[in-house]
């Protein structure tokens, strides 16, 4: 079976149920992240891959590595200067643009230079030299060097480690997750990972079932940290969130206005939120046990797929196409496809699928690697690269409207 991984599919019965409104900042305007990667993020090709690519970068650094652009420019089509040449020659030595043309001309060719470097950087693919894409530029070739060199050692310490028939990796570096079998992906998918507060952890599981309109329980570091200054700021947030209040875990249930909000009897409480498509792991979770608690589900924040930086969540990761995934987990097991697992979940009754053969899951941090021939890099967010690239913006400090998730 092979599910492409951009597919547009919408079926009916969820259309209203899982429909998200538009921020103010739509996307629009704005092009869209690209698909999915659909060739194997860890695997013996992607190994030679890197190690070509840690020669090619060796000897750019060997050679002196690369000009470095003045801080604070902005550099755009059009231009014509002595910056444009450095930014030319810069992109030159890293395979973006080929030598031609006229050296200080912000050209069609050098705007395309740029594009295709963003791209590959996991940026917005503006054509414009600022910000964070000139100091993606000035990253010294030898830091480069050595990202590629950090990855090359993950690669290699994954490979033993997936040998199962059919495996799902999750790269929090590059927000989206894989289902592969056989050396071939067959389902993909767009993700959203741990803020740099809260990182994805790496983590080697099993996916062992799907529920199906999960209940949420509030973890006391999530309540403690966000839920409970949420009441604070609005009394009214439970009741929109449809969040109830327990005195323990399977305890009675306590009304949320007989509760001091401000004492700190406020963090003794357990919180469930009602299942449906406005809880926080949407209408769709995968049991993955693990010591970390962290798994991978749906979401009612679907807007957050269109950010090309997808670092949102307290810890698990948000899947765009989870009923792509849910589909390939399953396999045809007991009859369940796509349209059942939809059928249920219009039902409105919560279920559980108990998988008769679990997939091992694993959750991995790759920020370099080498695809269709390009150098891929990505922004080392959880500062595990030792010194390579930082982009300096968290983007979990973007205000959006429910802060209280996993």
């Amino acid at each position: 079976m092979r599910i492409l991984p951009d597919r547009q599919v919408r079926h009916f019965a969820l259309a209203l149920a899982l429909a998200v409104a538009t921020p103010v900042e739509a996307q629009s305007t704005r092009p869209p992240p690209p698909p999915p990667s659909v060739v194997p993020l860890v695997s013996p090709t992607a190994i030679d891959g890197l190690q070509r690519a840690v020669a090619q970068y060796g000897s750019i650094v060997a050679s002196g590595g690369w000009p470095q652009l003045p801080d604070r420019i902005t550099l755009r089509p059009g231009d014509s200067d002595a910056n444009v040449a450095m930014l030319r020659a810069r992109l030159e030595l890293s395979g973006d643009v080929r030598a031609g043309g006229s050296a200080f001309d912000f050209d069609t060719r050098l705007e395309e230079a740029v594009k295709r470097y963003q791209v590959r950087n996991g940026l917005e693919p503006t054509g414009i030299v600022y910000g964070i894409t000139l100091r993606s530029l000035n990253v010294p070739a030898a830091t480069r060097l050595g990202q590629l060199q950090v990855n090359l050692q993950r690669m290699q310490e994954l490979i033993p480690k997936l040998g199962a028939p059919r495996t799902i990796l999750m790269n929090s570096a590059s927000f989206e997750v894989q289902g592969i079998a056989g050396g071939v992906v067959e389902v993909a998918s767009r993700t959203i990972t741990g803020k740099r507060a809260t990182p994805t952890p790496n983590v080697s599981a099993t996916v062992q079932a799907i529920n199906l309109l999960p209940y949420w329980h509030v973890p006391g570091s999530i309540a403690k940290a966000a839920l409970i200054p949420a009441v604070r700021k609005d009394p009214s947030y439970l009741y929109k969130e449809r969040i109830r209040v327990f005195s323990a875990f399977g305890g009675e249930e306590i009304d949320p206005a007989s509760v001091n909000w401000w004492g700190p009897e406020a963090e003794r409480y357990v919180f469930r939120q009602d299942a449906g498509p406005q809880n926080a792991l949407g209408v769709l979770r995968f049991d993955m046990p693990n010591k970390h608690i962290v798994y991978m589900h749906d979401t009612p924040m679907k807007n957050l797929f269109g950010y090309y930086e997808r670092a949102y969540s307290a810890g698990c990761v948000r899947v765009q196409e989870f009923l792509d995934l849910a589909e390939w987990v399953i396999a045809g097991q007991d009859g369940w496809t796509r349209a059942q697992i939809e059928a249920q979940i219009a039902t409105g009754k919560p279920k559980t699928i108990k998988l008769a053969g679990p997939v091992p899951v694993h959750f991995i941090y790759v920020t370099a690697w080498l695809e269709n021939g390009a150098v891929q890099f990505r922004n080392d967010l959880y500062n595990k690269d030792d010194s390579a690239f930082d982009g300096g913006q968290d983007v979990a400090s973007r205000a959006m409207p429910m802060t209280v998730a996993p």
